[in-house]
C-alpha cells in the first residue's frame, strides 16, 4: 500500500516523518521547491539544507529515521489535471498544499478515484483546542476550518499536531487494509 503526499512542506514533511517513524514501508513525495530558512520552525528539514531541493532533504532524513522506507521522489510543480496521473499508483494521498486553489484542484480531481485523501483545513494561530477531522467521502480533513495563514501566524505546534492527526489517519487505512 502506497502513500503519496503532495506538497511536503509543514503538513507534508511532518505527516512523512510520522509515517517512517511508524514503519510506513512505501512513500511518494512530490514537490518542486527548495528548503527554506523562514520554515524551519515547523517543517521537517535541518539548516544545512537551506536552498537545496525538498524531495532529495526528506528523502534523506526519511531515511535516517528508517533505512528500509521506499520513497519515490517526484520533483514537480503540481498542476491542473496532472493529481491522477501522479499518484495513479497510491492508495492514499496526502495534501499537503499552502495554496487553497491547489487544495481544492487535488481533492477535486482525485474524488472519484476511490484512493482515500487526507486533507488540512485552518493549520494557521496558535488556538490548539478547537481542532476536528471531518469525513466527507473518502476525503478527511483535519484542522479547526476556520484559521487561514492570510490572517494568522503559522505556529509550529499546531501545524505538527495537524499532521500527527493526518498521520493518524493514513495508518488506520494501512492497517485496515493490511486485514482485508
Amino acid at each position: 500500500m502506497k502513500t503519496g503526499i503532495a506538497g511536503i512542506g509543514g503538513i507534508g514533511s511532518n505527516v512523512a516523518r510520522h509515517l517512517a517513524q511508524s514503519g510506513v514501508k512505501e512513500i511518494k513525495i512530490v514537490d518542486f521547491d527548495a528548503v527554506e530558512a523562514s520554515n524551519l520552525n515547523r517543517q521537517f528539514y535541518c539548516f544545512s539544507q537551506v536552498g537545496l531541493k525538498k524531495t532529495d532533504c526528506l528523502e534523506k532524513n526519511l531515511k535516517a529515521l528508517f533505512p528500509g522506507m521506499g520513497i519515490e521522489s517526484v520533483e514537480k510543480k503540481i498542476k491542473p489535471g496532472d493529481a491522477k496521473q501522479i499518484f495513479s499508483d497510491c492508495d492514499i494521498v496526502v495534501e499537503g498544499f499552502d495554496n487553497k486553489i491547489l487544495k481544492k484542484m487535488l481533492i477535486e480531481e482525485l474524488c472519484g478515484t476511490g484512493k482515500i485523501l487526507v486533507s488540512a483545513s485552518g493549520i494557521a494561530g496558535d488556538n490548539m483546542e478547537n481542532i476536528t477531522t471531518r469525513k466527507m467521502g473518502n476525503c478527511h480533513i483535519v484542522g479547526d476550518f476556520v484559521s487561514d495563514q492570510a490572517d494568522h501566524a503559522l505556529f509550529a505546534p499546531k501545524v505538527t499536531m495537524i499532521a500527527a492527526v493526518m498521520a493518524g489517519i493514513v495508518l488506520r487505512h494501512i492497517k485496515e487494509k493490511s486485514h482485508d
